[in-house]
């Protein structure tokens, strides 16, 4: 069975909406995002790992969204998009995505990147998992 890589960040339609900029990334647009989820997924194909998106919108649902997708199914590994972490605005978003990973998907493995394109970089940090001693 292939392990898969869940990437949750945000959904390419809200970067970079103008009624909505970003504090930490105002220069990430959307078309860096599809372009990064595009790279991670040949990448990590090629590596072996399946990859799945969860896309996130900033209302009240995004939480709810994910927690779906952790019940769905096992990921190996959870990325939470830098795009949710270091927006301040988000803050409470990205503590509820860390505990409904903890409560929903304790095995899974979680790593943050950093940009769009730092996805496979973030997973190399912690994959293959390490021999238990």
């Amino acid at each position: 069975m292939m392990e898969t890589v869940l990437s949750v960040g945000l959904d390419p339609r809200v970067v970079g909406d103008p009624a909505a900029p970003s504090e930490a990334f105002p220069e990430v647009d959307a078309a860096q995002v599809r372009a990064g989820l595009a790279q991670a997924e040949k990448e990590l194909e090629s590596m072996g790992l399946g990859f799945e998106i969860c896309l996130l919108d900033r209302s009240e649902a995004a939480a709810d969204a994910f927690r779906a997708a952790v019940t769905r199914k096992h990921y190996a590994v959870i990325v939470i998009g830098a795009g949710v972490r270091m927006e301040p605005s988000l803050t409470p978003l990205f503590e509820k995505l860390v505990n409904i990973a903890r409560t929903h998907s304790s095995r899974s493995v979680l790593c943050f990147n950093t940009g769009p394109d730092k996805t496979v970089e973030a997973v190399r940090r912690w994959w293959p998992p390490a021999a238990e001693n």
